[in-house]
């Protein structure tokens, strides 16, 4: 019995040592760093850690305790990227693989040093700001990457009166709030040269103002962007391609937000919402100083409040369909003429069309002018069928005589749109419907053509209303 009391005791002590020991695993088990709790060795196999499926930086799932933090899993098959994250206490944390072109910005000491109050970025490098970043000096983007990587809380904040952003070279600015109390994000000319300009799931954030980007050779793209108490908003001047998409302009914004000068090549405006106050004298879009586009579109916008919309007038290169906004667009340009002082139109030959004399008045025009009676001009961009359709009477001062009406399209009759009609008696007054299909050109037009089939005496159209859509 004291025997076996003795060997339970020592087994018991044993384990004691054992559960508060170094311990090592592997080859040379006899041999472990001093510093170490637990040390792996092996030179021919690997640490596999627990793996999970990650669908969620913040949600502990699929593990159902609290998780400590510091534990390290390896995530795949959810539908965070693969590879190993670590739970700093309130969200989940990707390892990753040091860059030899990346600069973690965590102060100001981590940026170049500024020369004459600039900061110029080193071209090549990714810059990363991490939290909070206050500085008093401009930077020269110089084509780099800055970075965020949570757009809450990875922020510049600019002191001075200039601009956040300044100099001739552009680049790409993500996951960021940016702001400029007393001065402006952005004052950058790329004078013409053929940069892009990228910003993407940044918040503009109380500024005095967002600022002016000009010049640019490429293309300036905003994308899924949020402004909020914006004293006054961004200039674009002068740009080639322009493309706003998903953009948030809050109530909290006043004057100006979005504001066109110069000339352009494209224009895109997609998605998002304007909120506008009269309040705040806020104004959504600018395009009073466009001197030149080849096209612009603005759809799919949410435009709402009592501040102004639009400044200015879309000229026939856009597209507009947005809420709020009045539908502009080749596929609804239309418009009407009518006779409203009849002339007898004469002929010179039998069998022969000529134009329909008379005097006649234009309404509900939109992409079409009549710049001359009997004419309807279109004035679109693009190249489209329209259905023509009218009605008219007709009277002549002779008896049995047979007429023959058309559409023309620049002068050309077109044959399919054929209407006859025969007047028995001079005191007859005849009605004839008249329609078809007709595609036009910029520039192309329509007028109302007749021919007598049977004599060269004249007839009056007393009456016309003529209508394309």
């Amino acid at each position: 019995m004291k025997k076996k009391l003795f060997l339970l005791t020592t087994i018991a002590v044993s384990s004691i040592i054992q559960l508060t020991a170094q311990v090592k695993i592997g080859d040379n088990p006899n041999t472990i760093n001093a510093n170490s709790m637990l040390e792996l060795e092996s030179t021919n196999k690997g640490f596999l850690p627990p793996r999970v499926a990650l669908n969620s930086l913040t949600s502990t799932s699929p593990m159902t305790a609290t998780v400590a933090e510091g534990t390290l899993v390896y995530s795949v098959g959810g539908t965070l990227p693969n590879g190993y994250y670590y739970w700093n206490a309130s969200r989940w944390v990707m390892l990753r693989v040091a860059r030899d072109n990346y600069v973690l910005v965590k102060s100001t000491a981590d940026l170049p040093a500024p020369v004459a109050g600039v900061i110029t970025l080193v071209a090549g490098i990714e810059y990363e700001i991490n939290g909070t970043i206050s500085l008093a000096n401009s930077i020269n983007l110089n084509g780099c990457t800055l970075k965020g990587d949570d757009s809450a809380n990875d922020k510049l904040v600019y002191t001075g009166t200039g601009a956040l952003f300044t100099g001739n070279k552009t680049g790409n600015i993500r996951f960021l709030t940016l702001t400029a109390a007393s001065g402006s994000v952005f004052n950058i000319d790329a004078l013409g040269t053929a940069q892009n300009m990228l910003v993407q799931n940044c918040f503009f954030l109380g500024s005095n103002s967002i600022g002016t980007i000009t010049g640019v050779g490429g293309t300036v793209f905003f994308s899924t962007v949020a402004y909020f108490v914006n004293t006054n908003g961004i200039t674009l001047q002068n740009d080639n391609n322009v493309v706003l998409n998903n953009t948030l302009w809050d109530a909290s914004n006043s004057n100006t937000y979005e504001k066109f000068v110069g000339t352009f090549n494209v224009i895109q405006i997609l998605g998002g919402d304007r909120l506008t106050t009269s309040a705040n004298s806020a104004k959504a879009l600018d395009v009073s100083g466009i001197t030149s586009i080849n096209s612009g579109s603005a759809k799919v916008i949410m435009f709402v409040g009592t501040g102004t919309y639009v400044v200015g007038t879309f000229t026939n290169a856009w597209e507009v369909e947005a809420n709020g906004l009045p539908t502009q667009k080749d596929e609804v340009a239309g418009g009407n003429i009518y006779v409203s002082t009849p002339v007898a139109t004469t002929f010179s030959a039998t069998n022969t069309p000529v134009k329909v004399q008379g005097t006649t008045t234009s309404s509900n025009l939109f992409r079409v002018t009549s710049p001359t009676n009997n004419r309807l001009t279109y004035t679109g961009s693009k190249t489209r069928s329209f259905d023509v359709s009218g009605a008219m009477s007709i009277s002549n001062p002779n008896s049995n005589r047979f007429f023959s009406f058309y559409i023309a399209k620049n002068g050309v009759v077109i044959p399919e749109s054929r209407q006859d009609v025969k007047l028995v008696n001079s005191t007859d007054q005849v009605a004839v419907p008249i329609s078809c299909w007709v595609t036009m050109a910029p520039g192309d037009y329509i007028e109302v053509w007749v021919a007598n089939q049977t004599a060269t005496t004249d007839v009056t159209v007393q009456t016309l209303n003529l209508s394309i859509q």
